[in-house]
């Protein structure tokens, strides 16, 4: 599965995600994925801002990203578009 389609199979399934928290699947530049799937797929995702703690001692300002339940059945469509392959090719 591409990270593009972990991110969004993440997110359908009820999470809601910062930057820190998608590194160890592999998305080390969180907000260039979820504009990808908001301007070439057109989902729409809930933004806000939070405070998390960092390694020097004081707090980092980070986006936190959700799917709201009116963009499911659209982000499923994309899901299935990004996960399917191609007729014609072996698996």
């Amino acid at each position: 599965m591409t990270k593009i389609a972990t991110i969004l199979r993440l997110m359908l399934d009820g999470h809601s995600i910062n930057r820190f928290e998608v590194e160890h699947v592999g998305d080390h530049c969180l907000h260039s994925t979820i504009s990808s799937l908001a301007n070439d797929y057109g989902l729409i995702f809930t933004r806000t801002w939070e405070q998390v703690p960092n390694r020097f001692g004081g707090k980092t300002r980070v986006m936190r990203y959700s799917l709201p339940p009116s963009q499911h059945k659209r982000a499923r469509a994309v899901l299935v578009a990004l996960t399917s392959k191609p007729k014609g090719v072996a698996a």
